[in-house]
């Protein structure tokens, strides 16, 4: 028995460097939002923890945030330019 209902357009797989892009960009979010919010001496041991400082890593804090959206900004030019041309109208 066959069926007759046609499927829609095959999806290509994901690219491996947008989604790293991707993933390094959110970490790297995360990691800015971080050091901008919590003081110094409240971090985590892996982030550099200051005893004594209760001041945020403002300089670091930013730089994360920035370099964050230009990994995401990455993913996403790259994942639109990998789209396959769509079919023209006739």
């Amino acid at each position: 028995m066959r069926s007759s209902a046609k499927l829609g357009p095959v999806r290509r797989g994901v690219n491996v460097h947008v989604l790293l892009a991707m993933v390094v960009g959110l970490a790297l979010l995360t990691v800015g939002i971080v050091y901008l919010t919590v003081a110094c001496e409240a971090l985590p041991g892996f982030l550099g923890r200051v005893q004594g400082d209760t001041s945020p890593r403002t300089g670091l804090g930013i730089l994360g945030v920035l370099l964050g959206l230009v990994a995401l900004s990455i993913a996403l030019v790259a994942a639109r330019r990998r789209r396959p041309p769509s079919a023209p109208l006739s």
